[in-house]
Formats: C-alpha cells, sequence, structure tokens
C-alpha cells in the first residue's frame, strides 16, 4: 500500500528561499531579477517543459511582484 502524493493547486516554478530571520541560518539569501526569470520561463517553454497556459501563468506572476 503506497502511499501517494497529490498537489494541490500548481506549483510554483519560481519559487525563492525563504526570507532571511525565518529560519534560514546559513543560507544565502538572493534577489532574482524579473528579465533573469523571464528568460528562465522563455527557455521552459521552448524545451517543452511548460505548457503555453503554464508560461502565460508564471509570466504574470513574475511581471506582478
Amino acid at each position: 500500500m503506497g502511499r501517494e502524493r497529490r498537489r494541490t493547486g500548481r506549483p510554483d516554478l519560481l519559487a525563492r528561499p525563504p526570507c532571511a530571520g525565518e529560519g534560514t541560518a546559513g543560507w544565502t539569501v538572493r534577489v532574482t531579477d524579473p528579465a533573469d526569470q523571464l528568460e528562465a520561463l522563455v527557455d521552459l517553454r521552448r524545451r517543452g517543459l511548460l505548457t503555453a497556459e503554464e508560461f502565460e501563468w508564471q509570466k504574470a506572476k513574475v511581471l506582478a511582484s
């Protein structure tokens, strides 16, 4: 009897590490440039790893931040 884990909602492909002070001892906090995020999304889309819908959803998140 294997346990199957299912995610609810959509995965956040551009997840950022937790903010400093939230149990991040030893972590390096980095700020991601939105242009770099968009380039990464375009690359994922070109390689077929994102659907058009996923690409647009993630792009909207980047542009809104």
